[in-house]
């Protein structure tokens, strides 16, 4: 009997006993391959210079940061929505857009139901410019039950309804709302 084969003495259980085989050499070179790992894991990390977890996380924050950046729409071309106000076929398109997805708040002919009036010379949010009616169509107000349209509308629908919007201030609708919101001279 080889000298590993021989059982070990005094270690016996229900008649079980146990051999001193040693163990593999692939799972010793993977134990101490991992050893090795994680020596120079720990130098690199720990003494050496590589990046701690916390650092990665802040480059990763400033990286996205930068890329909200360069993404963030830059909103309308005011010379565009003005331009757009005078033409037929961009205010024909806007109303019906308007009909269709606004006039449920705002009336068909924009005087006000659920929503504010959008003819009179009083405003909730901004002063009536094409840039702030930009901007409350496209972000919404939620808190006033305004929905977001800038994602459920194409840019060029959210631009004709702008400027429908715009074309129908100064208007006199059938049966206006009370004014709401702040003067605009």
């Amino acid at each position: 009997m080889k000298e590993e084969q021989k059982p070990i003495e005094d270690h016996e259980y229900d008649g079980i006993q146990e051999f001193n085989y040693p163990a593999p050499f692939w799972w010793q070179l993977f134990f101490y391959l991992s050893i090795l790992f994680a020596i120079g894991y720990y130098a690199h990390y720990e003494i050496g210079m590589g990046a701690s977890s916390d650092q990665r996380l802040q480059e990763a924050m400033t990286e996205i940061k930068r890329a909200q950046i360069l993404n963030q729409p830059t909103g309308p071309d005011t010379r565009e929505l003005l331009a757009m106000v005078s033409n037929p076929e961009a205010l024909k398109t806007g109303k019906e857009i308007f009909t269709s997805k606004c006039s449920a708040c705002h009336g068909p002919d924009g005087g006000g139901l659920v929503g504010p009036n959008l003819t009179d010379r009083f405003w909730i949010h901004g002063k009536g410019e094409v840039n702030d009616i930009y901007k409350v169509v496209h972000d919404g107000v939620l808190d006033k039950g305004m929905p977001a349209w800038g994602a459920l509308l194409s840019t060029a629908e959210l631009n004709t309804v702008v400027a429908y919007v715009k074309s129908i201030q100064g208007s006199t609708p059938t049966n206006p709302k009370a004014p709401q919101g702040q003067e605009i001279k």
